[in-house]
């Protein structure tokens, strides 16, 4: 039933809805309209359709909708935070300054995130009682913790925040907003004493699944006639007895309908391109 303009107003977890689809009703529509007898695929199993719409959703995040989420966190005193439980790739880390600005940080490459075995005084390793290398705090992260906090609000100019002033040095380093490491595999960001005492935000691309489940899950409508497409070019593709031809065919209209998604999914407004262009006249000394 649809909604009133008062209760979509004064619910606010109906804000945006009318962008999404339920992954759920996809999935419905897709046994509905796709399987049949006399259609391409005759039978499919319901659990098939999910993987491949859940992984299709998948490659939708990654390629396409570019789910940018961010998280705001406050920088504890070992400089250390745990990354997002959604977390699959990063876009960019900043610290957020007094007027809520954010300064970009840099990959630090000089130093590592390391593990430290614990040693006896004659720098044996030391094992537990299975066997294992007992480990303690890294003297990288002992250092990196005691350092006093820098003072970045002197630093106002954009030539000194991204440039420096002094020739030959080596711009790839050159940044005074601060540098992180990453340990994907134990899952934390180790952040460098310049944004000691500092907000953070990690920006991050997410696979859209969260966790969730089909009733769950939504869809850009936008994106809805790939995901058909998707989900049946990849049953296709294993599905036995199926002609070659088909299968190219099916593959053929992913393509398009993934080509045609992103055309419509562009976040281009022809405003932002005459802004743009306002410099095109402009003399170059």
């Amino acid at each position: 039933m649809a909604l009133t303009d008062q209760q979509y107003y004064n619910d606010s977890s109906n804000w945006g809805e009318n962008q999404f689809v339920l992954l759920k009703d996809i999935i419905n529509n897709f046994i509905a309209f796709y399987v049949g007898d006399d259609k391409v695929i005759n039978d499919v199993q319901r659990y098939d359709v999910v993987f491949h719409a859940k992984r299709g959703l998948q490659e939708l995040h990654y390629d396409a909708l570019k789910d940018v989420r961010a998280l705001e966190l406050e920088l504890p005193d070992d400089l250390q935070l745990e990354l997002p439980k959604d977390f699959v790739r990063l876009v960019r880390l900043s610290w957020v300054d007094d007027r809520g600005r954010l300064h970009p940080m840099m990959m630090d490459t000089e130093t590592t995130i390391a593990k430290a075995y614990l040693q006896d005084d004659d720098y044996n390793i030391i094992f537990d009682n299975n066997g294992a290398a007992t480990e303690g705090t890294s003297v990288i992260d002992t250092k990196l913790s005691q350092v006093s906090t820098v003072d970045n609000d002197q630093f106002t100019n954009l030539d000194y925040e991204f440039f420096g002033g002094r020739f030959g040095m080596a711009t790839e380093k050159t940044n005074v907003n601060g540098k992180y490491n990453i340990d994907k595999n134990l899952g934390y960001i180790r952040f460098s004493s310049e944004v000691k005492g500092k907000a953070v935000v990690i920006e991050y691309i997410t696979d859209g699944l969260e966790y969730l489940t089909e009733d769950e899950l939504k869809v850009n409508k936008l994106a809805e006639d790939f995901l058909y497409k998707y989900i049946a070019h990849q049953i296709i593709q294993y599905k036995f007895g199926v002609q070659e031809y088909i299968v190219r065919r099916m593959k053929n209209e992913a393509f398009a309908a993934m080509k045609n998604m992103k055309i419509r999914m562009m976040d281009i407004h022809p405003f932002d391109l005459v802004h743009a262009m306002k410099g095109r006249n402009k003399w170059i000394k």
